[in-house]
């Protein structure tokens, strides 16, 4: 029952977050000036307080002091954004998986993967072996392919290491921007943590306003998420019920 009503009130809210604005998804001042659009993560460089609010989603949360500097801060962002959207998928494919797998495999004529629990495999469901090694080696390669697409605009292994204070500890330039310390392309305006130029369906347009509001909406559902998918992964390993338990079966 209380995965039931957690997974509805999940979808509830994420519905909610996606279309709701709220009065702290826009700063219109710092976002245009004399009409020209301004990245608005730029204008933390310039700001004495690193968590100033002018990042979409940002509230000032720091308590371990992590994000000491803007190129942390954005090397953070970058990694929040690349986990959330994950989590965003895997919280719709995790109940979506264990209430549809049993019926499409009967109709294709192949094994169901789900556990004999009927639970999603997974490291703490177990049932891992029975997945393809194909299919590890697709998502290894779909992964790489991402990545390299997006090495020449987000931050690699190099730039992530320098961000974290790497270089300052070798004294060497580890990511190979001339220079010992943070990296010169997570301190540039022109860059924006998350953004590999994929917008097939050109929903990324208007003005600066509607542009940080699609913004907050995917960081304030990518959190969602992370903390739906852990809820899950908890549920089904203490309980061993499906998080689709009680919605009806095909």
């Amino acid at each position: 029952m209380f995965t039931r009503s957690f997974l509805i009130g999940t979808l509830a809210i994420a519905g909610a977050e996606a279309f709701a604005p709220g009065p702290s998804m826009i700063r219109p001042a710092s976002s245009i000036r004399a009409g020209i659009s301004v990245n608005p993560l730029c204008m933390q460089a310039k700001a004495g307080k690193v968590l100033d609010g002018s990042m979409p989603g940002d509230q000032g949360f720091d308590p371990l002091g992590f994000a000491s500097s803007v190129p942390k801060l954005r090397i953070y962002r970058e990694a929040e954004l690349k986990h959330g959207r994950l989590a965003m998928l895997a919280a719709l494919g995790w109940p979506v998986a264990e209430q549809f797998n049993g019926a499409i495999s009967k109709m294709v004529g192949l094994p169901s993967t789900l556990t004999s629990a009927g639970l999603d495999p997974s490291v703490l469901n177990g049932g891992l072996d029975s997945i393809s090694p194909f299919y590890w080696g697709g998502v290894l390669a779909f992964a790489t392919a991402i990545e390299l697409f997006a090495i020449k605009r987000t931050p690699g292994l190099s730039s992530t290491l320098a961000a974290l204070g790497a270089e300052k500890l070798t004294g060497k330039d580890i990511d190979g921007d001339g220079q010992i310390g943070e990296p010169t392309m997570l301190a540039a305006d022109t860059y924006f943590p998350g953004d590999l130029g994929f917008d097939p369906l050109g929903l990324f347009k208007g003005d600066a306003k509607h542009k940080t509001y699609l913004q907050l909406k995917e960081v304030d559902n990518g959190r969602l998420a992370m903390v739906a998918i852990t809820f899950y992964a908890i549920q089904e390993a203490l309980i061993k019920t499906s998080v689709v338990s009680g919605l009806p079966t095909l």
